[in-house]
């Protein structure tokens, strides 16, 4: 069931494509994905490509994470996690470190949590709040340190820390909603110096804009619009990468520039906006992209809530070293009935991937005789409304 809305870890998207001076840049050696060819299908076991564990998260009478919590960053350091406006830092064995809970009007608080992301060295938790125009910084263990003005319409999901001593954010159209040329282009990147708050804008300028609204249509034909969530920026393996909704190619940010890094073909413009291309991983050796499909079917609608059948969204892989791509279709042998379709990499260490299992659903499979190894352990402890279990892959080189 998805709301009309759609919220970000529904499909967790972050869209992309080419501004029009990407012709003059140099991408004969990229990475180029058709995203009309009809890749083919590869069964691969996790345990053989990766190693397998599990954290879960500590559950106490303080400590209960609702549905819709998000997993932030996920590194050997620690664990953060947005839950009800609060932000939850864990050790990495999943056991409570801290709770960041400063939601209110006065000094050192935020009236809402837009966004978080953490620098593990500067022991520091970033908050975007776009009510303040504004990025609090506080100490891992919730004490309130000071504040950077950021008085630029900044997109909510759009703050990264580049672990080189900035935020990156991304700067909203200027000119509104409407689909097509913008003018005068603008430059979205916005880089924001953690040592004095300066904010300056990288030279990238994006020339066009495309819609943020997938098109879902019910059985009986009964149009509906949902708005997806489009992060324009991702962290993966410790880089930045812009991935604009009207771009032709996914960008990655080296030492205060950016520069072209995968391509697309055809045109998203040319494609009516048949599929929007998202780099949704990246190891060592495979890049992880999902081509998504911005019209959808319906089966039903309840007020507003729709069942909606995604079926034409392909997730592909590219392997550096041969240069081909294929679907990958990833099982687990601790849970074989488990659809790891959905593998997320952002916040989380090099050639790290992660999902969050939740405790109910673990329980069901346990009863069904469906888990094994050290998952089926775990689960044995588990009740139905304990925190989340974080499966964690981390993939060879």
């Amino acid at each position: 069931m998805l709301k009309r809305t759609l919220y970000g870890a529904a499909l967790l998207l972050a869209l992309l494509a080419t501004s029009c001076g990407d012709a003059n840049q140099k991408t004969s050696t990229l990475p180029q994905i058709d995203v009309r060819t009809d890749y083919p299908e590869k069964e691969i076991c996790l345990q053989d490509v990766a190693d397998v564990s599990y954290i879960p998260l500590e559950t106490t009478d303080e400590i209960l994470l609702d549905e819709g919590t998000g997993v932030e960053a996920l590194s050997s350091k620690g664990i953060v996690c947005v839950s009800d406006n609060k932000v939850y830092i864990f050790h990495p064995d999943g056991k409570l470190g801290s709770i960041l809970d400063k939601k209110g009007e006065g000094p050192g608080e935020y009236r809402y949590l837009f966004y978080t992301d953490v620098d593990w060295e500067r022991k520091e938790i970033y908050v975007h709040d776009g009510s303040q125009k504004a990025v609090l910084v506080y100490s891992l263990d919730g004490i309130y340190k000071h504040q950077f003005k950021a008085d630029v319409n900044i997109r909510q999901h759009d703050l990264i820390n580049d672990n080189q001593g900035h935020l990156i954010l991304y700067r909203e159209n200027p000119g509104g909603q409407k689909e097509g040329i913008i003018e005068p282009p603008y430059r979205p990147v916005i880089r924001l110096s953690l040592e004095d708050g300066k904010v300056d804008s990288l030279s990238h300028r994006l020339h066009y804009f495309t819609t943020m609204f997938m098109k879902v249509a019910l059985g009986d034909g009964t149009p509906w619009t949902v708005y997806i969530p489009m992060p324009a920026l991702t962290r993966l393996n410790n880089e930045v990468y812009v991935s604009e909704v009207a771009s032709d190619t996914i960008y990655r940010l080296a030492d205060g520039s950016i520069e072209p890094f995968i391509t697309r073909t055809p045109s998203v413009r040319e494609e009516d906006g048949k599929y929007l291309l998202y780099l949704q991983g990246i190891t060592s050796r495979h890049y992880f992209l999902r081509l998504q499909a911005k019209k959808m079917d319906a089966s039903s609608a309840i007020g507003n809530m729709i069942h909606v059948k995604d079926e034409n969204t392909k997730k592909i892989m590219y392997d550096k070293a041969r240069g081909d791509i294929c679907i990958p279709l990833f099982k687990n042998q601790d849970y074989q009935a488990l659809d790891c379709d959905e593998l997320l990499f952002n916040g989380c260490d090099a050639d790290t991937a992660y999902m969050k299992l939740d405790a109910f659903t673990l329980i069901e499979a346990l009863e069904a005789g469906e888990l094994g190894g050290e998952l089926k352990t775990i689960a044995e402890g588990l009740k139905e409304d304990d925190n989340p279990v974080l499966m964690v892959v981390k993939f060879k080189e």
